[in-house]
This record gives C-alpha cells, structure tokens and sequence, in this order.
C-alpha cells in the first residue's frame, strides 16, 4: 500500500547539479502507465511552476514524474529489469534548462517587487516559454528598464543562492516574499540579501549562473500582466535569433540599426497609401464591369436582368460588384463565385417591387444549395463548384418568366 511506504528521499534537494544516481526500488506499477517509486530520487517531479525532469531508469526511460503524497512516482515507458540497485540518470540540459529560468524568475520577481511593488501572483515555465503574472497594467518601459537594470546587477555581484529547511514555528522570521502554503518544515531558497522565498525546485548556486534576463513580451490579462522573460541560455539564443533579424532588416533597408523604427514607420505609411489606391483602383473596376454587365444585359421591360458567373473564388470580389450592380438604375443581378464552398447572390435595385424569398425554395430545391435572405438580397453556398452554373441558369430563368409576365412580353 503507498501509505506503508516511507517517504522518498529527495537527492535533488542536496545536490541539484548531480545527474547519475542509485536507489532500491520499493514499488512497480504495471498497467498503460507502468510506474516505479524509489526509496530516494534525483528526478524532479512536476510542482511549484516547474515542469519535471526526464531521463533514463535502469533502462527504461522516464517520460513523467509526479509527487504522490510523500512519495515521488516515476512513470517510464516500460518497467525495468528490477534489481536490487537500479541507476538513474536525468537529462540534465533539460534540468539546467529549468534550473536557469527558475532562479532568473525568483530574481526577476523579487526585482519587480523591489523596484514597481509588484508581487508575483503566477509563475509557468514550459519548453517554450516563461512568464510570470503581476496584477495590475502593463509597466511602461522606463519601469521595465529600471526592473531589469536591478536584476542586472545582482547578477553581476555572483550572489550565493542557497536552500536550507525553516522549522514552521521559526518561519515567521525569515521575511518571505510570499507566505508558504505548507505545514510543517519549509524549504526556503535565498538569493543572498535579496530575496526568500518558500520553494521546492532546483535553483542554480549563484547569481551569476543565471547568465542574463530578457522580458521578451508584455501582455495585458483582465486586470492583470503577464510577463514573458528568458534566461541564461535561452536569453542568449534569443539575443542572437533577434540579432539575425535586425541583422537582415538593417541589410535589405540599408539603413541603421537605431534607424530601423523610422524605416519601418515609413514603409507602413507607404503601405497604407498603396492600400488606399488599390482598394479606389477596385472600386474604380467593379464600377466599370457593373456598367458593362449592366449594358450587356437585354433588357426586358424596364428592367435589366444580370446573370454572371466570376472567374474567382474571391467572396469579397462578389460583395463588391453585387453592390456596384444594385446601385445602378432597374437592376436585377444574380452572380456566383466558385470556391470552397461556392457562394451566389440574387439582389434588386432600389425601387423595383419584386420579392425575391420566393426564389429561395427554388435554390434550396438543388443538390448542396444553402442560402435565404431578404425581399431585396438572397444569397448563399453550394457544396459542388460544379452545380454552379446550373444554380444561376434556374435562378435566371425563374426571373425572367416572373419578369416577362410583369411586362407582358
């Protein structure tokens, strides 16, 4: 039974920088998820914002680890050969990894508060990023600088990190950033005169092994902000996939780095300039392919009936010559658009008494046509581009009979 077995002796507590290990196996867990509890461990388990350690055990590698009452549970892809010593070995870039960005969140937390009176209300550390979460709006940048310009130097000063266990009744003097949320004895790691804070994770020895700190990202969340940051390796991979970039931006604009916002500030109003004249330039063309649908179209009556299939799928493309269309005098325009799924509208120029809802059950009547609407505009899809054409074919000739029965022809 779990409850009878002792609680598992936590090596990474006492050396989180050793990656091999020997432990007497105490527990299997066969199943879809076999599992192996140790009598002691170098495996970190999922906890307190930061993700678990992997590795290999006896052979078998841990894909997951999870702390299950006292016990640390490790979930491998298959069981070991069990012996009476099994060796293990954690991956240690990945527990480097984890390392670096959390003792950099401890600092870059204890800095907010120093500097903005900011506590950190959440913590998450993932492959792909980390972020704390700190109530209220965003900080401007002159407050950013100021948060990280501290960080910065207690870096540079290689300040001791260290761990050490404070009796529950002898915690009150130990001025934590954030009150502990367990009983009993409390791991509090400290950033030496800078920072304590209640913690079970792996942390680096100093300061300065953190390497560097970057907020890459600022995010507002309701009433809150949340900050995305790197360190150390991460920092500096950072640093140079943005270098890269500036890099070949300052290159193909042959301009400056600090010269870089302007240039880019010019070529978006370049941009919206040409913008601008493209969408007067489509509108220009919808306008003279409506006239020359519109004169095209034999007229019956007073009445001008419009049946045209588009060259393209564009929806837009159909909105706009559909509006061009109405807007001219006695128009009855039905087009479609081919695509994924094909659309088609039936519309009416103002001031012409005619209720096209009636066509509707007529559409619908074919294979894969959806679509309703008003007595001015019917519009919807078809599943088949290819049933298309015979969809605007019968929506015409209804049309036209309900015309030349208005008109007498």
């Amino acid at each position: 039974m779990m409850s009878a077995l002792l609680p598992t002796r936590k090596l990474y507590w006492a050396d989180p920088f050793r990656t091999q290990f020997t432990a007497r196996v105490v527990a299997c867990e066969p199943g879809d998820r076999p599992a192996v509890i140790l009598n002691r461990t170098l495996f970190y388990p999922l906890g307190g914002g930061q993700p678990h350690d992997t590795g290999r055990l006896g052979g078998a590698a841990v894909v997951d680890v999870q702390a299950r009452d006292e016990q640390i549970v490790h979930y491998v892809e298959h069981l070991p050969d069990m012996e009476r010593e099994i060796t293990g070995e954690i991956d240690w870039p990945r527990r480097w990894d984890h390392m670096q960005q959390h003792s950099g969140q401890h600092l870059l937390s204890a800095s907010f508060l120093a500097r903005l009176e900011r506590p950190t209300i959440g913590f998450h550390l993932s492959a792909e990023t980390v972020t704390i979460d700190l109530p209220g709006l965003p900080p401007d940048r002159a407050q950013v600088d100021d948060v990280l310009g501290c960080a910065a130097a207690i870096i540079a000063e290689n300040r001791p990190i260290t761990s050490y266990l404070v009796p529950q009744d002898a915690i009150a003097s130990v001025p934590l950033r954030k009150a502990p949320t367990v009983t009993g004895p409390v791991r509090v790691v400290e950033i030496q005169n800078f920072d304590w804070s209640a913690c079970g994770g792996t942390h680096v020895s100093s300061t300065a092994a953190i390497g560097a700190i970057t907020i890459t990202r600022l995010e507002k969340r309701g009433d809150s902000t949340r900050v995305y940051f790197v360190c150390g390796d991460r920092a500096a991979a950072d640093h140079r996939r943005r270098l890269r970039v500036t890099q070949t931006l300052t290159e193909q604009l042959t301009t400056g780095l600090d010269e870089l916002p302007a240039a880019f500030e010019r070529m978006r109003e370049e941009n919206d300039r040409s913008q601008k004249s493209l969408r007067q330039l489509e509108a220009q063309l919808t306008a003279a392919e409506a006239v020359r649908l519109w004169n095209e179209a034999s007229p019956i009556g007073e009445y001008r009936l419009v049946c045209d299939l588009l060259p393209t799928g564009d929806p837009a493309a159909l909105r706009r010559l559909h509006a061009s269309l109405l807007a001219l005098e006695g128009c009855i325009a039905i087009l479609g658009a081919p695509g994924n799924p094909s659309r088609w509208a039936a519309g009416r120029s103002a001031g012409i008494d005619l209720d096209l809802r009636r066509l509707v059950p007529i559409a619908r009547g074919l294979h894969g046509v959806q679509g309703g609407g008003s007595a001015d505009l019917i519009q919807g899809s078809i599943a088949d581009a290819a049933h298309l054409p015979l969809l605007l074919e019968t929506l015409r000739t209804a049309l036209g009979e309900s015309l030349d029965a208005r008109t007498g022809s």
